[in-house]
């Protein structure tokens, strides 16, 4: 399957969604025009294929809707370190922000341009695709997706904004008020969300300034490490911090890297290094960050690394550091 970390996220969170239209997903995987897609490990997805994977799971439930509920499902904290990052922002305002700088990082849908107005921001995507039904399923669940992470990080409605779509409104259109609860224009001249300054300006209810400044520190890291390899573990290190708290398997990784996992294994033994190890380095790099820059409690920080209990993260510091996270801690301050 060619796929990015988050084009691999997008896929499962449609095969999730099937589901509940009864949908097997050995069933959607079958279907011809998807084997180009999933078949090829050694190409990235574009937009293109996102667009025709929404499609084909548009034909096959048969709910015009589906792009819509989809972008409901998404949730701030799978985007790893951004998703962080987002949540410990001020306000809306630096989300934007946000968006826009680590979009190479994120890979969020389209490219997206931020503008500033009289009396807010404009944020606007100028990708468009060559098939007019591709476009308004990549749309409706992209501006689904940032509007329902908006609501989640205000604890409600995004009242002061208006949403402009540069395509003819569909047959559901009236079902777009269950989505945003905000003005919706078609036949416009560009994709776009109007913001005035009072949404903007509200503070999150997830507001964490020191937190943001270590979140912002990794984004960094990753933008600047995109593209450029150096060995295989160094790969590796980068596709799992951008994994959020559920680290990818063995698998998965070598799939995203293009080789099979017996040459994984291989070419990390060369270099003196095993997976379970980089994994282990870059939990416990985060956590030692965590504990020093923020005041996140050691149980959130379990949380955040994919540890379903806090004492198995916590055993899994002392083996590391042959300390305590809280006698770390109280090192730094």
């Amino acid at each position: 399957m060619k796929a990015n970390l988050y084009s691999e996220d997008f896929f499962k969170q449609i095969l999730d969604l099937l589901s509940e239209y009864g949908v097997p997903s050995e069933a959607f995987l079958a279907l011809p025009e998807l084997q180009d897609i999933f078949d090829d490990a050694e190409t990235q997805t574009n937009e293109n294929d996102s667009g025709q994977v929404l499609l084909s799971a548009v034909n096959i439930t048969g709910d015009s809707q589906f792009g819509l509920r989809l972008g409901q499902k998404a949730k701030i904290s799978d985007f790893g370190p951004l998703g962080f990052a987002a949540m410990s922002c001020i306000n809306l305002r630096e989300v934007l922000h946000l968006i826009v700088r680590y979009h190479p990082v994120l890979n969020l849908g389209p490219k997206w341009d931020l503008m500033k107005t009289a009396d807010g921001m404009i944020l606007r995507t100028p990708t468009s695709f060559n098939l007019a039904a591709k476009h308004r399923l990549m749309m409706e669940t992209t501006f689904s997706t940032l509007y329902a992470i908006g609501e989640n990080l205000l604890d409600g409605p995004i009242n002061q904004i208006e949403l402009q779509l540069n395509y003819p409104a569909p047959s559901h259109a009236d079902a777009y008020k269950n989505y945003f609860a905000m003005p919706v224009r078609f036949g416009q001249e560009k994709c776009q969300a109007l913001l005035l300054d009072d949404d903007l300006d509200r503070t999150l209810r997830t507001a964490n300034p020191a937190g943001n400044v270590v979140f912002r520190e990794q984004c960094e890291v990753m933008l600047r490490g995109l593209n450029r390899v150096d060995n295989i573990s160094a790969a590796i290190r980068r596709l799992l911090i951008h994994a959020g708290r559920e680290f990818p398997d063995i698998d998965t990784v070598a799939r995203h890297l293009g080789i099979g996992e017996r040459t994984l294994r291989r070419r990390l033994k060369s270099e003196n290094s095993s997976f379970r190890t980089i994994c282990d380095e870059v939990r416990n790099v985060l956590a030692c960050r965590y504990l020093s820059s923020t005041q996140i409690t050691v149980a959130e920080i379990a949380y955040l690394l994919g540890y379903s209990e806090t004492v198995s993260f916590r055993r899994a510091f002392i083996r590391w550091n042959s300390i305590t996270p809280y006698q770390f801690r109280n090192q730094c301050f």
